[in-house]
């Protein structure tokens, strides 16, 4: 059970946020505005992230992966 709070307080720690910048600058995607925004290169997507203060959430798939809920 001690693991168990230990994992989920490590968790808690891992996926919590920062402080919202002030001032986000330009960008083609309004933040908060729903949907998936898709970037063709590392650096975009990066710049992004770092720009809206926000993690990138990279999924690979395969036309193996049919089994998978979600994919394909």
């Amino acid at each position: 059970m001690r693991v168990f709070w230990i994992s989920l307080w490590l968790g808690g720690i891992a996926i919590a946020q920062g402080p919202r910048p002030d001032d986000l600058g330009a960008s083609p995607q309004p933040i908060g505005e729903a949907g998936v925004a898709w970037y063709t290169t590392w650096e975009t997507a990066r710049a992004e992230a770092e720009r809206s203060n926000r993690p990138i959430f990279f999924m690979a798939a395969a036309a193996t992966c049919s089994g998978i809920s979600g994919v394909f």
